[in-house]
């Protein structure tokens, strides 16, 4: 009997791994065969708000942004909303983000699970721009401004069954230059599948769904992304293989692959590639990324690394506490 669920155990990881490759080398011939000639998308630069595609969490950012399928903190708050049902107790979550030129990228949310009627979340995204000269049309130097971007986010998941869940995001938003504003509200829709008895996940999130937004005299719209991608866990849970598409409205399709090792329960090591197809505007090591994680009792502290080329290093540090 020992040696028949054995035997079992062994087909049943050598068939979530078959599904999980086949996963990965479909992805890649789709995204192949479909992707766009051209250098630049002929919709770069009509969005607003593209402050919403800026990943949070460092976990997430060291593993390639790959994550729709993964994510199981208060972070999923922006990659799966329906990620929020894996909370067991109530989180508080923070993020800094030292990006480039000077600008901060800020995040703050709590979560509460509420047992059967689901989970609540609220967060809020800020991106300072730090302080820049103003001047007038002939050049000259007027008084200073610091313009800003903030999202305010309210979150719902829940969870049908064992394997199936959904959440779903509502946001307002502001864009803020000088004495120019702009305000709109969007929208997230996430799923989440993990198939029972194997440790493989599906998931799918449409970000960013909403009215478009008026600034100044001219509206436009939001940079709507789908994000479908899968994760796959070995030696109980202490190795994640992650794979995500993510699809944006103003830019060309990309591939996010990352991978993460847990040692003893307490650091976890992580590294991922993001993909886009025709190639990375600031080459290929702008991909490439890094990070490292610390669960030390309640508290989980996590750190990444993502280079963007020329633009320099950039770093994020996270930190969730469970309560």
């Amino acid at each position: 009997m020992r040696h028949l669920r054995y035997q079992r155990r062994m087909c049943c990881k050598r068939y979530c791994l078959f599904t999980y490759t086949l996963i990965a080398i479909f992805t890649l011939i789709s995204l192949s065969t479909a992707a766009d000639s051209t250098d630049i998308h002929e919709n770069a630069g009509t969005r607003a708000m593209t402050f919403l595609k800026i990943g949070v969490g460092a976990e997430a950012m060291s593993m390639g942004e790959s994550q729709v399928a993964a994510t199981d903190d208060l972070y999923a708050s922006y990659w799966n909303p329906a990620g929020l049902t894996r909370l067991q107790k109530p989180q508080l979550a923070l993020m800094h983000n030292e990006w480039f030129a000077g600008i901060n990228h800020e995040f703050v949310g709590f979560a509460l699970p509420l047992g059967n009627i689901g989970t609540v979340g609220f967060s809020s995204s800020y991106l300072s721009f730090g302080e820049l000269q103003g001047r007038d049309r002939e050049g000259n130097e007027t008084t200073i401004f610091r313009p800003y971007d903030l999202a305010l986010i309210l979150s719902y998941a829940r969870s049908f069954g064992d394997s199936l869940a959904f959440g779903t995001n509502a946001k307002f938003l502001r864009e803020q230059i000088a004495d120019a504003a702009g305000t709109g509200i969007a929208f997230d829709f996430g799923v989440l599948y993990t198939f029972p008895g194997m440790p493989l996940s599906l998931g799918f999130n449409a970000q960013h769904l909403g009215p478009r937004v008026k600034f100044i005299e001219e509206a436009f719209g939001l940079p709507v992304t789908f994000r479908l991608g899968s994760a796959y866990k070995l030696w109980n849970d202490a190795f994640t293989l992650t794979t995500d598409i993510i699809r944006p409205s103003d830019n060309d399709v990309a591939i996010g692959v990352g991978g993460g090792y847990t040692i003893g329960n307490i650091l976890q090591l992580r590294t991922g590639y993001k993909y886009k197809i025709g190639g990375n505007d600031l080459g290929a090591i702008s991909g490439l990324a890094g990070g490292f994680g610390l669960t030390l009792r309640q508290f989980q502290i996590d750190y990444a690394l993502v280079p963007f080329g020329v633009l320099g290093l950039t770093h994020r540090f996270s930190l969730v506490a469970n309560f």
